[in-house]
């Protein structure tokens, strides 16, 4: 019903076919209004799709994060309305993020300037007390590569994907390893670095924190790279981050990659620190790596897909 209204716009990025409006996963929906919505059009058809279906929607559970500037942000927040047209303000029910204050999605931890350490004390604090526990059983050195991989591992795999690690939580985890391993040693026995190796080189295949984000990350970048029809709709957002501090001679590129062309994103200064720390990261490894598209054979369609310069 939303995707059929003309009321209801949702966004458009340059180069992604669909319309970004609304995503559902299981009995989670996240509706995305420009700011040419209003929310009274929104309400008319979730009371008309209630009244057919006979299902309720829970408006207490309603959040809503304003994106956009921190003008617009900031009248959202005093006016309750998503729109200036609209006639009522938003029920009090329904919380509107400020910024700074983080809203929990799917897992995620999202929010407009918000801290990105924040979401994962919570975290490290249920690791030190599960090892902990498990530290009262006194298990042999493979028995704790074990307990590692399933505690540290388990507990920090999901957020690590979808919310990415900060260098601090990464170099407090290895600390919080390394304490477990070697029951808070001062001069332990072994490194990590050979811990961390597979028996056969003489290591427990201990768990790698570091190496193991770098893996994620590349799952990131995998997804990034993936031009086929399947593209995530993020994707095409990041093209427009990084296009936006290209070099200044260089025009046209609203839904190029960067990987197919022969300029580089900048790596260090305001330009550099105004991107996401995701994109910094995922280009980050990226160079570390040594991405690159590379085909053995291009047909002629891909090649009058490539533009005439810059690759």
């Amino acid at each position: 019903m939303f995707r059929n209204s003309p009321k209801i716009d949702g966004f458009k990025i340059p180069g992604y076919t669909r319309q970004v409006l609304i995503s559902l996963f299981a009995d989670d929906t996240a509706l995305y209004l420009k700011k040419s919505d209003r929310y009274a059009d929104v309400t008319d058809i979730l009371d008309r799709w209630c009244a057919a279906s006979g299902a309720k929607f829970n408006i207490n559970k309603t959040e809503v994060i304003p994106i956009g500037s921190e003008e617009h942000r900031n009248r959202v927040i005093t006016t309750r309305r998503l729109h200036e047209d609209d006639p009522h303000p938003l029920p009090t029910d329904i919380r509107i993020a400020p910024d700074g204050e983080v809203t929990r999605y799917l897992g995620a931890w999202i929010g407009n300037n918000i801290d990105d350490v924040a979401p994962w004390e919570v975290t490290l604090d249920k690791v030190q007390s599960a090892l902990a526990r498990w530290a009262l059983s006194h298990p042999t050195l493979l028995g704790k590569q074990i307990v590692v991989q399933w505690i540290v591992g388990g507990m920090t795999q999901y957020l690590a994907k979808v919310q990415g690690m900060p260098r601090t939580i990464e170099d407090a985890l290895v600390k919080i390893i390394r304490n477990f391993i070697w029951d808070g040693a001062k001069s332990p026995s072994l490194s990590l670095e050979n811990l961390y190796l597979p028996i056969e080189a003489g290591g427990i295949g201990l768990l790698d924190i570091v190496t193991r984000n770098q893996a994620i990350t590349i799952t990131w970048l995998r997804d990034y790279l993936d031009l086929s029809p399947k593209r995530p709709a993020w994707a095409f957002i990041v093209d427009i981050l990084i296009n936006e501090y290209a070099p200044a001679d260089i025009i046209g590129l609203e839904n190029m990659n960067v990987f197919l062309q022969t300029w580089e994103p900048p790596k260090r200064g305001p330009k550099h620190n105004a991107l996401p720390s995701y994109v910094r990261e995922m280009l980050k490894i990226a160079r570390t790596y040594n991405v690159n598209f590379a085909a053995l054979r291009l047909t002629h369609d891909l090649c009058t897909q490539l533009p005439a310069w810059h690759h």
